[in-house]
């Protein structure tokens, strides 16, 4: 069976232990695409993936990952910075970082499909906190991505304190303990 070459070795060990086949790491790509077929016949099948054609046709197509080149993720990385930067300034336009409303839209426009790496989230949110904001600009996000800052998100929302203050003797007017 062919699996496009855009699926790292990774997503497929990631794709299959998620429905219920585990995969040896320490197997390279090609002998894990050699015994696919074996891989499949145990694979459990949800909602994303109905069947075994379906499976194959999402190993066939390119992946829906975002992968910029060096030369890309480093002309993405200058200008969510550069953003950032104007926006960390208090959004002046002095000519160090831009000198006119249109610059940043047009950085902003070049980058937002790569949402999945953080620094492009941030260069968004910041842009549109901006007075200068000219359409609302949502960073394209993979659903991978969307779904392990959900969980994060979650975690982090978790927080439960146990804050109790006493009123004590004279000695020690006020007891506070967290448990």
């Amino acid at each position: 069976m062919l699996v496009d070459k855009s699926h790292s070795k990774k997503d497929i060990v990631n794709l299959f232990k998620k429905h219920g086949v585990i995969l040896d790491d320490k197997l390279s790509k090609c002998n894990i695409v050699k015994n696919i077929e074996s891989y499949i016949k145990d694979f459990k099948f949800n909602d994303k993936i109905k069947n075994e054609t379906e499976l194959k046709d999402y190993l066939k197509n390119t992946s829906p990952k975002q992968r910029p080149n060096t030369s890309q993720k480093n002309d993405i990385m200058f200008k969510a910075k550069k953003i950032i930067k104007w926006a960390k300034n208090d959004y002046i336009f002095n000519g160090a970082t831009y000198k006119n409303d249109v610059e940043p839209y047009q950085d902003i426009m070049s980058i937002y499909m790569w949402g999945d790496l953080p620094s492009v989230r941030r260069a968004c949110r910041m842009y549109n906190n901006s007075i200068y904001c000219k359409n609302h600009i949502n960073p394209v996000i993979t659903a991978e991505i969307e779904e392990e800052l959900n969980n994060n998100k979650f975690i982090k929302s978790q927080i439960i304190h146990n804050l109790q203050v006493r009123k004590a003797s004279k000695e020690d007017p006020i007891l506070i303990v967290f448990d």
